[in-house]
């Protein structure tokens, strides 16, 4: 046997990794026994955790001497030494130990937040929270509770005692509790009421630097994406986002009877030359206002300073004749802005509609799913959870043993199983939702990613490493011999992430080599061809939104969420800051869902705009493989166009 990778039983050899993983390999269930030499158990633990000798079981590094006993042998609280922790530990408040690089990380890893309550200060603009997070300063006193625990809208809002003192740096004043005066040209400070202790302070700093792909605005405050400008919604807080944007008066989603203010802002045709000042710097009043209509326009006719002009109905565009109205297809120029999943143009109009199994909310813009609340799976250590997109109700579904961690997810239609990678065992295991029976279906693989196609009934899976993606059959049984199949090994630099396309026998996958590229074939591995290869940093996590025919990805190296039609066109790039470390993503309605390895969370956004960012669940530990399935069995209307792998013995 290879020393390094397998070890001896009475049959022959077998994988390192199957030794103590409680299910019995050798006839004489030597494998199980773990007292002998042959069990000596190579370390399966991460970073952040130690193994117990001769086992698979893991412990933070944390319960090491804490008095407790965590390993079934009471190894980790041998010859400890007579300090409360270890060298490069570091100890909590509540007297747990946590390793000394983690203090400050952003996380709280202690459980009591001291960890990160003894940190240095916020960067310059930003101020901390009691929980122990840094927000933008002005974020304070704004109404809105950005601090988890409310501490940024402290009772002492709307009051100016304190030591307010003199303007250090020049002058002016914005609002009770708000001044702010210019340093120079690149600097600028600011007064606030301090979050604790309600007193007036100054800060002073350089004036905010923005990435390349961000814009700042004008208070100098924060940064928007570069996306946002103009798009309709203030998102900097003083609005300066949407200044400017006189031009943009007649593109997609704005009133085509709009009058360009000389200031910047759109002003409805109707109140040009009303005699009463509308626009700030009163463009819309005076000059030739009293000159009558007396053109031929197809529809209205207004006055304006510039002279009579000719004004289309809302739906409609000027013409470039200058007198008649043209229709705006909305579905074409306002794309999926329009509708959330099909669009009909109709003259001067269009209207939004679903496709079967959803129902048009009140809104008339998105659809929503009939049936069963819409449940997302999600893995976060040892444990699956489902967490209620609508009620945010939280149950554990399934508990692998505290050892392993359950990686990459898929959930089968069918029959309500759940599979997952356990990298521990290097094997992909199963468990019944209705039953709750388990079982393994392989062993002997190692993947960042799995999929389940429910129709074909087989499983695929990438192997970065080996650069394959391989498949087995959902029904096969665990018998001591890997029965799976490659389905493509050549011309595959690191395939990362896998998605499915059932009905139409398509799969999609990520490679991150030195050419990251995002990739299409059918299911049997043919008619294999390149959907984009360009603009890619290192694409992780892929979601498909069959009701929009669109496929997402997050990019952990650009940091940003895309998009682009299944046909590889129509990119779309939003970069967004807290797009961090990415491991595996979904798209349910109107949001996108993924989960973030850095920060320990999974999060959500509006999958068209990439607003209104949501932190949905925050666990000490690290979430991986998610998924939104459809509960019930599906009733398949139509058949694979590629049939599934033919899959019999192993591959060689």
């Amino acid at each position: 046997c290879a020393a390094s990778r397998q070890a001896t039983c009475v049959a022959g050899c077998i994988p390192v990794p199957w030794l103590c993983d409680g299910e019995q390999q050798c006839p004489d269930g030597t494998d199980e026994q773990c007292g002998c030499e042959c069990c000596s158990v190579p370390s399966v633990c991460g970073a952040k955790k130690v193994q117990c000798p001769g086992t698979h079981h893991c412990i933070p590094h944390w319960e090491l001497c804490d008095r407790h006993q965590d390993c079934e042998d009471g190894w980790d609280e041998e010859g400890c030494p007579q300090q409360p922790c270890l060298p490069g530990q570091w100890q909590c408040r509540n007297r747990v130990c946590i390793m000394a690089e983690w203090k400050c990380n952003g996380i709280d890893d202690c459980g009591d937040s001291s960890d990160e309550d003894v940190c240095a200060p916020c960067p310059r603009g930003m101020v901390r929270c009691d929980e122990g997070k840094c927000i933008l300063e002005s974020l304070m006193c704004n109404d809105e509770d950005d601090c988890l625990d409310g501490t940024d809208e402290p009772s002492t809002c709307g009051e100016s005692h304190g030591a307010a003192g003199h303007c250090p740096c020049g002058w002016g004043r914005g609002g009770a509790t708000e001044l702010f005066c210019v340093m120079s040209p690149l600097h600028f400070c600011s007064a606030r009421v301090d979050i604790r202790s309600g007193d007036l302070y100054w800060l002073a700093f350089p004036h905010l630097f923005c990435p390349r792909t961000h814009v700042p605005c004008r208070d100098g405050t924060e940064c928007v994406a570069q996306e946002y400008m103009c798009d309709g919604e203030k998102d900097c807080a003083d609005g300066s986002d949407e200044d400017g944007c006189a031009q943009l008066c007649d593109t997609p989603g704005r009133s085509h009877s709009s009058y360009p203010c000389g200031l910047g802002a759109c002003l409805n045709a109707s109140l040009v030359c009303d005699g009463r000042q509308d626009c700030a710097d009163g463009s819309d009043e005076g000059g030739n206002c009293s000159v009558p209509c007396q053109r031929s326009c197809i529809h209205l006719c207004y006055p304006s300073p510039q002279g009579p002009r000719c004004w289309c109905d809302s739906g409609y565009r000027l013409a470039e004749d200058g007198l008649s109205c043209t229709d705006i297809n909305e579905c074409l120029e306002q794309g999926k802005g329009a509708c959330s999943q099909m669009c009909l143009n109709v003259p001067g109009s269009y209207s939004c509609g679903c496709f079967p199994g959803y129902l048009l909310e009140p809104n008339f813009h998105d659809c929503k799913l009939t049936g069963p609340e819409p449940k997302l799976l999600v893995a976060i250590q040892s444990e699956v959870l489902s967490y209620g997109l609508r009620s945010g109700h939280e149950e554990v579904l399934l508990t692998t043993d505290k050892d392993r961690v359950v990686f990459s997810l898929d959930y089968d239609l069918v029959e309500r199983k759940v599979f997952w990678m356990d990298l521990a065992t290097e094997s992909i295991r199963w468990q019944d939702l209705d039953s709750s029976k388990k079982g393994t279906l392989v062993k002997g693989v190692r993947s960042d990613c799995i999929a389940v196609d429910w129709l074909g009934r087989n499983l695929y899976w990438t192997d970065g490493a080996a650069g394959r993606v391989l498949a087995t059959r959902l029904g096969a049984a665990w018998r001591g011999i890997p029965e799976y199949t490659v389905v493509m090994d050549e011309d595959l630099e690191q395939p990362h992430s896998l998605v499915l396309q059932p009905l139409a026998g398509l799969l999609y996958w990520s490679e991150v080599g030195s050419h990251p590229r995002l990739m299409e074939a059918t299911m049997d591995g043919s008619r294999r061809h390149v959907l984009l290869s360009q603009g890619l940093g290192w694409p992780t996590a892929l979601a498909l939104d069959l009701p929009t025919w669109r496929i997402f990805w997050l990019d952990e190296k650009l940091g940003s969420i895309n998009s682009a039609r299944l046909d590889g066109t129509g990119v779309k790039v939003l970069h967004l800051a807290w797009v961090q470390s990415p491991f595996a993503a979904a798209v349910c309605e109107g949001q996108l869902y993924w989960s973030e390895r850095k920060t320990w969370s999974v999060q959500q956004v509006d999958k068209s705009s990439g607003k209104n960012r949501t932190v949905l669940l925050k666990r000490h530990g690290q979430p991986h493989g998610l998924q939104v399935p459809t509960w019930g069995s599906p009733e398949p209307c139509c058949a694979s166009s590629a049939g599934p792998p033919t899959l019999h013995g192993p591959a060689i």
